[in-house]
């Protein structure tokens, strides 16, 4: 990936050291010219020294910084929240003089956090200096580590740059100018310790096998005799009572299948999202990770308004690791306080706008209004699952029932 230049510009500071100095000398000029006062030989070595390096000094300052750039690379970093990464700044002297020894100060928002954190609690940045020095035609390289803190998105926000100045007299400063060009992405932590219990789960009764997780409840393709590890929802119940045995439903292999995933981001009795919001998240990418492995299509909506073609917060259905990667993004990007409508009137919208599918997982606290949209759902065959901090329900009848009580 490619490197992308930040410019600076020179906040110019008068040395205080230097003004003074310039203040005796003008004073000894004035009474040696006033006063035909003899100066001491020496004292006029020191004066033309302090002269020399002076105009040394405002050349310098001119021309050090007027060719420096600093380049972020890499230009996307990608990491899993609790990760440690590396963000690289490039330092650039296309000029003819060397910068020695000078400081960068540098800030980011606080999605991450850098090692040896220098920011005040009460602000949303992480902060660091580094000491570089970069000779004439050349580049230097700053590495700065960092951990991910929170699901999000980070940048380096601003620079700044302090040189000291070649022949003494203080430092010259330097603000950024314009915005770095990169982003680093955190998504949610699919590995968190919370999520085992959920593989656990899936795979001792809901995984592959019995479980309508990854075979397609529309599509049953026969039958044959009942055995006791079969679930009661596959019995086939007309023909058990035609054949006078119990017969079960056999399913065809999961070439129709698809997921749509409905995010709830506004909680039960309010416009703030819910309190398990990132634990959700976290859940999420795991179960991605898992149907992405499978090769089963999935969608993802939110009831977050967005006031273009989809009207919500929507990832199109597709499968594989390009697909896993853009829902990934999508978490890692996604707003939990922001625009959205109750979770009752979404689920109507999707019903009205998408395809049937054949899985259904959603997010959130369960209520009457929406139990009724559900409803629909199952008539029609679908399998719906509700994905909470303890992990993911099969979502029954009976308890539409009891939410409509």
């Amino acid at each position: 990936m490619g490197f992308h230049g930040m410019k600076y510009r020179i906040v110019h500071t008068e040395s205080k050291i230097e003004t003074l100095l310039f203040f005796i000398i003008a004073v000894m000029i004035i009474f040696n010219l006033l006063f035909t006062v003899d100066l001491n030989g020496w004292l006029e070595l020191i004066i033309g020294i302090i002269i020399a390096m002076t105009i040394l000094n405002l050349i310098y300052e001119r021309y050090a910084a007027a060719h420096l750039t600093v380049e972020v690379s890499p230009e996307q970093i990608r990491k899993y929240k609790g990760q440690d990464g590396t963000v690289k700044l490039k330092v650039i002297q296309k000029g003819w003089l060397p910068i020695l020894s000078a400081r960068i100060h540098i800030s980011a928002g606080d999605d991450i956090k850098f090692h040896n954190d220098q920011a005040l609690k009460i602000r949303n940045v992480t902060e660091n200096t580094f000491l570089f020095t970069v000779f004439p035609r050349k580049s230097a390289l700053i590495e700065i580590p960092f951990e991910a803190k929170n699901r999000g998105t980070s940048k380096i926000t601003n620079t700044k740059i302090n040189i000291p100045r070649l022949f003494g007299f203080g430092e010259i400063k330097l603000e950024q100018i314009g915005h770095s060009n990169h982003e680093i992405l955190i998504y949610p932590d699919r590995y968190a310790l919370h999520n085992q219990p959920l593989k656990a789960k899936i795979e001792q009764g809901l995984y592959m096998e019995k479980n309508t997780l990854f075979h397609d409840p529309l599509l049953s393709s026969g039958s044959r005799p009942y055995e006791r590890t079969d679930s009661l929802r596959d019995v086939h119940w007309k023909l058990s009572a035609r054949s006078g045995e119990l017969m079960t439903k056999e399913y065809e292999k999961t070439t129709h299948m698809s997921w749509l995933f409905l995010i709830n981001l506004r909680s039960e009795k309010s416009f703030a999202p819910p309190n398990n919001i990132e634990t959700i998240f976290e859940k999420l990418a795991y179960i991605f990770g898992e149907i992405t492995k499978k090769n089963i299509p999935f969608k993802l909506m939110a009831n977050m308004r967005t006031f273009d073609q989809n009207h919500f917060y929507t990832i199109p259905e597709s499968s594989g690791k390009s697909h896993y990667k853009t829902t990934l993004e999508a978490l890692a990007r996604i707003k939990t306080v922001t625009y959205t409508i109750s979770f009752d009137r979404f689920l109507k919208f999707v019903q009205q706008t998408e395809k049937t599918p054949t899985h259904i997982i959603f997010t959130g606290q369960m209520d009457a209004l929406m139990a009724r949209e559900l409803r629909m759902y199952i008539d029609r065959g679908t399998v719906i699952y509700q994905l909470n901090e303890h992990g993911l329900e099969p979502f029954k009848l009976s308890a539409l029932k009891e939410a409509e009580r």
